[in-house]
């Protein structure tokens, strides 16, 4: 009722005075013009100032609604800005691409694909060093690139360095047959295709020499925390072969020390 009783009072007074000035004698029309624009202009501003007085209230409401609906959008959109930061910061930084093998906040995988807001991986073993799929997809949002850090284990196409070990009881002296065990490993590692496999054209290479590496393994002998004997082995192998090659390097090392053992207590027996 009051913004409709001030529009009609401004509306009022502009026709009154401007019927007057119009019916004014004496007053050029250039003068009269002047008028009526001066006129229509101050009526405006006294319009917008007095709705202004008249609705404050309600603007102020409407003022406060709008800010906590700001606020609130931007808490609710906080993880996709993130998400997007963080495809902005791979992009720039070339961490990875599609191939790779990859780890990020704890999940180790082959990366499949990935969009402005996640990263799909095809998931691998939680066990360190180990590529053997576990047949499930992982998707991870990009928000986790700002907060974790990303290791990249091996790119597209390359080899992989692969670690694992075997324990064995203390019944032959494996730190004197290293080298032996090491042959066979070795001999068991060249026969798998994982021993005859090279990097793929095009395939970023892990290092200088990844790319035309012989077949090699390294087996490295200690003792565990309970006095047992613990075999590390270490090789390079493409991902997908990397099961096959450890499967048939344990099982030569496994015989070798089997025979180890018999000889020996084949020996004791003889002394005895």
């Amino acid at each position: 009722m009051a913004s409709a009783a001030l529009l009609t009072a401004l509306f009022v007074i502009r026709f009154l005075v401007g019927r007057a000035l119009k019916r004014g004698e004496g007053f050029p029309p250039l003068v009269v013009r002047r008028w009526t624009a001066s006129l229509r202009n101050v009526l405006i501003l006294v319009a917008i100032v007095g709705l202004v007085m008249i609705w404050a209230p309600q603007l102020r409401t409407f003022a406060l609604s709008l800010t906590a609906f700001a606020v609130a959008s931007v808490i609710a959109m906080k993880e996709l800005i993130m998400c997007f930061s963080g495809s902005a910061l791979r992009t720039l930084s070339r961490a990875y691409s599609v191939g790779d093998y990859i780890e990020i906040g704890g999940k180790r995988g082959e990366v499949m694909d990935f969009n402005l807001l996640v990263t799909r991986l095809r998931e691998f073993e939680k066990q360190d060093g180990s590529f053997n799929r576990t047949g499930r997809e992982v998707i991870l949002p990009h928000s986790l690139l700002l907060s974790s850090p990303v290791r990249v284990e091996g790119h597209a196409g390359g080899r992989v360095r692969h670690v694992f070990s075997m324990t064995f009881e203390p019944d032959a002296n494996l730190f004197a047959e290293r080298a032996a065990i090491e042959e066979a490993a070795l001999a068991a590692y060249a026969g798998t295709a994982a021993g005859h496999s090279k990097r793929q054209r095009g395939a970023p290479a892990v290092s200088r020499t990844e790319d035309d590496r012989p077949p090699s393994i390294t087996v490295s002998v200690g003792t565990s925390d309970i006095g047992k004997y613990r075999l590390e082995i270490v090789f390079y192998s493409k991902p997908e072969l990397v099961g096959d090659a450890e499967r048939a390097i344990a099982s030569r090392i496994g015989d070798r020390v089997h025979n180890l053992r018999t000889a020996g207590k084949v020996a004791v027996r003889k002394e005895s």
